[in-house]
């Protein structure tokens, strides 16, 4: 079972975090002295985490970018993740200034990741249906990651581990005795 989030974030700590990638994003736009950082706790900006920075254009998904393995402190990956998510999501169209305004931003800090031992995909989906967290499959030459929120798109495990192997570049129906499941919680939040 994965542990509990490794960031217990007060509602300031997310106002913080949040105003954080949106001045990224406005400095990119208007480039000014933005002085976020410094006026921020330090403890909480230096702390390791994965983190992802979602963007959602009048509700509508527009940009995601995250880092699994919280290498890095909160301070460098949320302006970096807000500006990739913004400009460098292939999916999308690159954000404009014009768009600002009807910009939200979404945060989600994850726990650290925990290894699932599992004998097989059906011993994974039977877990998954009563522990729907946060999942990254791997392989030799394959990884990819759902956050917990993808549940309420894709609340079957059998569909959400069939689209996560889909955007991990597997077959639908690939399983190998190499594949390694983790785990994980997050804490997620939006202005």
């Amino acid at each position: 079972m994965p542990a509990s989030p490794c960031i217990n974030l007060t509602t300031e700590d997310k106002q913080t975090l949040l105003a954080l990638a949106r001045q990224t994003l406005v400095d990119y736009f208007i480039p000014q002295q933005s002085d976020i950082e410094s006026q921020t706790q330090d403890a909480l900006l230096s702390r390791h985490a994965g983190c992802f920075v979602t963007l959602f254009l009048d509700g509508k998904l527009c940009g995601c970018m995250g880092d699994i393995e919280g290498s890095r402190p909160l301070s460098k990956s949320i302006p970096e993740l807000a500006r990739c998510s913004a400009f460098k999501d292939n999916r999308f169209l690159p954000l404009l200034a014009s768009q600002m305004e009807r910009l939200t931003v979404e945060l989600s800090v994850l726990s650290p990741l925990s290894p699932l031992k599992i004998r097989d995909e059906d011993a994974l989906l039977r877990y998954l249906a009563e522990h729907p967290y946060g999942v990254v499959l791997s392989d030799a030459f394959h990884r990819s990651v759902y956050l917990p929120q993808v549940w309420e798109q894709l609340p079957q495990p059998d569909e959400f581990i069939r689209e996560l192997k889909r955007k991990g570049g597997w077959a639908s129906d690939h399983w190998s005795d190499d594949m390694q499941v983790e785990l994980f919680t997050v804490e997620h939040f939006r202005e």
